[in-house]
């Protein structure tokens, strides 16, 4: 009886060892970012492309890679795994930029698919080669952005930073593209292979505007100029199209103020609320646009910020949770060099919220000193 009693225990652990051990092997879920430039310049020579991740495992033999496009039978290996210095409070992972290493690629769409051989997990991101390609871009209101690499080594290429576009903007191709001869602007959805065309103008200083319209679905997207003659030129990185979201006041508590009364606004949208599911940093950044209170005469315009984060702005707080509530102190004339110009004892026009790119409607307004 002994002797059964310690076969069945000798198989036991041998059968714990055994399960444990292959446990261990099994590659932890890992969480794609972005490519680090989603169009590429075609290539005579074999290459390395980037990708940034989360909890990509850096046993280079657990992963499949395979490369579908223009060509067939591409070529292509996973070539190294390196984790950078960079992290994020409250997350263990650290970012990782991973090397995939092809062939020369020809112009066309392209589709890397990820697979790991342990965990079975499978991901696909597509990415494009053009012969022409652009990486300025500015925009015509408060920027708002993401950075996933927010430091970088000693002579290696600042990262690209991704700045997040609204529906019913305008933005300026600042890059030394060709300006004649186009004959459109587009947003090309990554996903779903649909083509929005973006209205678009030479600006005085021969500059490219172009202006998404409210009715683009929110989403991420190629930009590509595209000419009469039949080339193009796309911007070098994905782009990600917000909502609009205008704030509106309803309320102000008066018309009249003198120094040291309080103004109080009420209505909605003070703070732009940017939903989750949409950016590549979910959970990791934490992107918001800024909220400005304007005053206008007419003159110019004078703005105040109230900040895109508590612990940078002393302002910040005076916008409520909800964001429907603004309280602003008005200072005394001698700090209310901001509006109250020329020896005018007086300020006289209007009063509104803008938020990130948005402007609220107006309130008149006077402040007697």
């Amino acid at each position: 009886m002994k002797k059964i009693i310690l076969a069945a225990t000798l198989f036991l652990t041998v059968l714990t060892f055994s399960c444990s051990s292959d446990d261990e092997h099994i590659s932890p879920v890992f969480r794609f970012l972005e490519f680090e430039k989603d169009v590429l310049l075609p290539a005579i020579n074999e290459r390395e492309i980037t990708f940034l991740a989360i909890d990509f495992d850096e046993n280079i033999g657990n992963w499949e890679i395979i490369l579908s496009g223009e060509q067939q039978n591409n070529p292509v290996s996973l070539s190294k795994v390196e984790t950078t210095a960079h992290g994020w409070t409250g997350i263990e992972s650290r970012l990782q930029r991973i090397y995939v290493k092809t062939p020369a690629l020809g112009e066309g769409d392209y589709v890397l698919q990820i697979k790991n051989k342990t965990s079975g997990q499978i991901h696909s991101e597509k990415f494009l080669v053009r012969s022409d390609v652009f990486n300025q871009i500015s925009q015509g209101y408060p920027n708002t952005s993401y950075t996933l690499i927010s430091s970088y080594s000693e002579g290696e290429t600042k990262p690209i930073t991704d700045y997040l576009y609204f529906q019913n903007t305008s933005s300026i191709i600042t890059a030394d593209i060709t300006k004649n001869g186009i004959q459109k602007i587009t947003l090309d959805n990554r996903d779903f292979s649909e083509s929005f065309i973006l209205g678009h103008e030479i600006s005085t200083n021969n500059e490219i505007v172009f202006t998404i319209p409210e009715t683009t679905p929110v989403g991420s997207y190629f930009l590509s100029v595209h000419y009469d003659n039949g080339l193009s030129s796309y911007f070098e990185k994905d782009i990600i199209v917000l909502e609009r979201q205008t704030p509106v006041v309803e309320s102000i508590n008066k018309e009249i103020f003198l120094e040291g009364e309080t103004l109080i606004l009420k209505g909605n949208n003070f703070r732009y609320d940017i939903k989750p599911g949409i950016l590549p940093a979910d959970g990791l950044s934490n992107p918001r646009t800024t909220s400005f209170l304007v005053f206008k005469d007419s003159q110019k315009e004078y703005t105040l910020s109230f900040g895109a984060y508590a612990e940078y702005d002393q302002r910040y707080e005076d916008i409520n949770t909800e964001a429907t509530e603004l309280i602003y102190k008005i200072p005394s004339k001698s700090d209310a060099f901001f509006y109250i110009e020329n020896g005018k004892n007086y300020f006289e026009g209007e009063v509104f919220v803008r938020n990130g790119p948005y402007d609220s409607n107006p309130m008149p307004i006077r402040i007697e000193y």
